[in-house]
């Protein structure tokens, strides 16, 4: 059995999606003492009709839980299983046409909470993401995410390499971003039947040199206007309903 991790999320709407998508994972909801907001009473009501544990503390401790003061009143304790014990083999094995999105480098937690956001929406089953040099899945992550970390694989790894020769090796076609591509991302065409495996990497230095080489086809997003580049968050939006017309 895999180790057991807390993590906490907060904020009314990214809990009360958690309530709603995966309330077996939520150990406790902390409420702030007093409460007079409609919407937290109401998101109270949500937790005790669920049969949820809650507890009324102060907003110090809400703070210091999920170390921010934009809890807007509430945070939820969730246990979560250790992904880093995640077969990556047996992943692969089960799936036999996985939509998996690598994300390079993505050191905003709003941003990379956003692309888990719509990995989730847009039907992805697997999150690999660069464990160093990158934000960590932590309570505002989970924020920004709106509940997206719920119903799909989140893996963090450093051997993004290792991991893209493996995919490689189980038929599972690799699209890169990359601003100077000369393929523009609406030439995208892809087999029904195929496995693939879309790499986004940061607005600044985009996905890594070596994980560029490794890649089947790379692609770009044109920009038109004045701006330098899109949102990461933008971009992997673009790109990820692209690729799931395909799917």
């Amino acid at each position: 059995m895999p180790d057991i991790i807390t993590r906490y999320i907060y904020g009314i709407h990214a809990i009360s999606n958690i309530i709603n998508s995966d309330e077996k994972r939520i150990k406790k909801i902390y409420f702030k003492k007093n409460a007079t907001s409609k919407n937290l009473l109401l998101l109270y009501q949500k937790a005790i009709d669920s049969s949820l544990y809650t507890e009324e503390v102060s907003v110090d401790k809400l703070t210091l839980l999920c170390e921010t003061s934009k809890h807007q009143g509430v945070v939820c304790e969730l246990e979560d299983a250790n992904l880093s014990v995640f077969n990556l083999d047996n992943f692969i094995n089960i799936n036999k046409k996985p939509f998996i999105l690598i994300l390079d480098q993505i050191k905003d937690p709003g941003n990379l909470g956003a692309c888990i956001r719509t990995a989730n929406a847009v039907g992805c089953d697997l999150i690999i993401k660069r464990k160093s040099n990158s934000a960590p899945i932590s309570p505002a992550v989970h924020k920004a995410s709106c509940g997206g970390t719920s119903g799909l694989y989140i893996y963090e790894s450093n051997d993004l390499n290792g991991i893209v020769k493996k995919l490689k090796q189980n038929n599972i076609k690799i699209l890169g971003t990359d601003h100077k591509a000369r393929s523009d991302y609406r030439e995208i065409q892809l087999l029904e039947y195929e496995g693939i495996c879309v790499i986004m990497g940061s607005e600044d230095v985009g996905i890594s040199r070596s994980l560029k080489a490794s890649c089947d086809n790379l692609f770009s997003i044109p920009i038109e206007g004045s701006v330098d580049c899109l949102n990461i968050s933008v971009a992997c939006g673009i790109v990820l309903y692209e690729v799931a017309k395909y799917r």
